[in-house]
């Protein structure tokens, strides 16, 4: 959903769910109170800060842990714990990393927790630790978490981004590829061998945090038995089957609405091939894998973030030697951190580059500066062959058959009002969204713009709602604009 910025509207759609955010956050932080000492060996922290919320009507909040002394050795005295108090919606907009445990105690962290720390094992200097991953046993039920190191000093590059010069944005953007470049250096996979030492890693609380966790696996590619937690298809290797599970993930998550089907009918062929089928929201036809093509897509799996936006990117002014004897030090921004993994997972990068072009324009993800020097600073990480270029395909495919034409989400409302504005078009697969003929030179809409059609699309809604409530006294939404009197 949309997350509006006027607070007059923010708090409107509270009272609809039956609670203030203001009284949310009294017995969320009562709850953390209670969480803390038994998840972090019994240390209280000097101080705990609420970290701004992308959508505080969501039941997921992230703390700063800022303790006197180290919890345990190893770890450090400033931490952030990431808490879901309860479930998050299937809104259209997600993706969520692999199919849901068929161990109903691991948490939903779990996952891309062990792929945070595969990635913090190839740019150490850029991953933050992960320490405790693990549910939380409430009188209000099971309470998802993750405790990771805080990375004190940086700033988030989504406050800064639209205000700098293009060849800082160019240079963080370099930064940022040579780091997705050294993630896929080891494009596993010894599936076996890696899937063992992922699950090796101790988040329960006894690790030696003196120590890193051994991650090195053989760079051979060698096909091993599939562990059966996702069904095989006939002549489907480990690797067909995850990226085959990652993408029925994917169409499930794009749904706009829960009760509607996911999009995309996912056929596997006796020989290894593979086809998604389509005929919604005019979306017709179907991508089809070759068994080759698909082996060959499966087989360039490597460490995914699924998020890379400015908002989970860190920088921070470094002072650099001068360029000449007897020349002032000068001041540079470096990118320095690369954070919120909980999408992240084993994927062909074409996936994440899909992702990207799947969810241009939704509220979160509406930077088009950003994207497009992603789009060209990253085209080399997708191999050439059809296979890959099918992936960025499908991944498009799949987000807009799942606009179903009797749901007008928020969200996809957004993204379609979005591009509008930019006045941008689909180009040739590989290059993704590009400005219209006529229209290269046109100027973004500011975030306060953006912000303001945010609130407008939010102002829609509420009003559509409020149409269908009875009238009633102390109904919350008497006396809104569209509210029947």
């Amino acid at each position: 959903m949309v997350v509006p910025t006027d607070p007059g509207l923010m708090r409107t759609l509270a009272l609809m769910g039956g609670y203030t955010i203001q009284q949310r956050e009294i017995e969320y932080r009562k709850t953390l109170d209670s969480m803390i000492p038994d998840i972090l060996w019994g240390a209280k922290p000097a101080n705990v800060s609420l970290f701004s919320s992308l959508n505080p009507n969501l039941p997921r909040r992230v703390y700063k842990l800022q303790f006197d002394a180290a919890p345990k050795p190893g770890v450090s005295r400033q931490l952030l714990i990431d808490v879901k108090f309860g479930p998050g919606p299937i809104d259209g907009s997600i993706f969520v990393n692999t199919c849901a445990s068929v161990d109903s105690n691991l948490s939903t962290f779990d996952h891309a927790a062990r792929i945070q720390e595969l990635a913090r094992s190839r740019i150490p200097q850029l991953v933050p630790r992960v320490i405790r991953v693990g549910v939380f046993d409430s009188p209000e039920g099971d309470l998802d978490y993750i405790v990771t190191e805080h990375m004190p000093d940086t700033v988030t590059l989504d406050k800064v981004w639209a205000s700098l010069p293009p060849e800082t944005q160019s240079k963080l953007m370099d930064q940022l590829a040579a780091a997705i470049e050294l993630l896929r250096s080891g494009l596993v996979i010894d599936r076996a061998a890696l899937d063992s030492k992922l699950d090796a890693i101790d988040f329960s609380g006894g690790a030696d945090y003196t120590a890193n966790p051994d991650l090195a696996v053989p760079t051979a590619q060698v096909d091993c038995p599939s562990d059966d937690v996702f069904p095989r298809p006939l002549g489907h290797c480990p690797q067909l089957v995850l990226i085959r599970a990652l993408l029925a993930k994917y169409a499930n998550d794009a749904r706009a609405a829960r009760h509607h089907p996911p999009a995309g009918d996912f056929r596997d062929g006796a020989d290894g091939s593979f086809s998604i089928g389509f005929a919604t929201n005019g979306i017709v036809g179907s991508v089809d894998f070759t068994a080759e093509e698909f082996h060959e897509v499966a087989h360039s799996m490597a460490v995914c973030h699924m998020d890379l936006e400015p908002r989970n990117i860190l920088i921070k002014t470094v002072e650099l030697p001068a360029n000449s004897p007897g020349g002032k030090n000068r001041k540079e921004l470096k990118l320095v951190g690369i954070v919120s993994w909980q999408k992240a997972t084993l994927a062909p990068f074409a996936m994440e580059r899909g992702l990207k072009d799947a969810l241009l324009g939704c509220q979160f993800n509406h930077d088009y500066s950003w994207y497009r020097l992603f789009v060209d600073r990253t085209q080399h990480l997708i191999p050439p062959s059809d296979g890959h270029a099918m992936i960025l395909i499908v991944m498009m495919a799949i987000r807009i058959a799942s606009r179903a034409p009797d749901c007008s989400h928020t969200n996809m409302v957004h993204q379609e009002e979005w591009i509008r504005k930019e006045k941008l078009k689909l180009a040739l697969v590989r290059s993704g969204w590009v400005r219209k003929p006529g229209h290269e030179n046109h100027k973004s809409g500011s975030d306060r713009e953006y912000r303001e059609m945010g609130n407008a699309i939010m102002r829609r809604f509420v009003a559509e709602m409020a149409e269908s409530i009875p009238t009633h006294p102390h109904n919350p939404l008497a006396g809104f604009p569209g509210y029947p009197s």
